[in-house]
């Protein structure tokens, strides 16, 4: 798991339960607010036996992600997605 501070928003890389296997995610929060976090499915929603190699996916993609918008969207690194 990875953190990554960003204008408004915290972003948290993870893995997450996908029936039998895991998914990559990060998950993303608007400081000061109390909200529940926004999921974003990475790697084109593959799954992952262990919950260590999604969670490296995870992490390898939230270094890509240069901001997020208003709405919670992620800013991606030109070319990266």
């Amino acid at each position: 798991m990875a953190r990554k501070h960003f204008t408004r928003f915290d972003a948290i890389s993870s893995a997450i339960p996908a029936g039998k296997a895991f998914q990559a995610v990060i998950a993303v929060k608007r400081r000061g607010v109390d909200e529940n976090a926004r999921v974003h499915k990475v790697a084109n929603g593959h799954h992952y036996d262990l919950a260590s190699e999604a969670d490296a996916v995870a992490e390898a993609a939230l270094t890509k992600v240069i901001e997020v918008r208003d709405d919670g969207e992620l800013i991606w690194e030109p070319n990266a997605v």
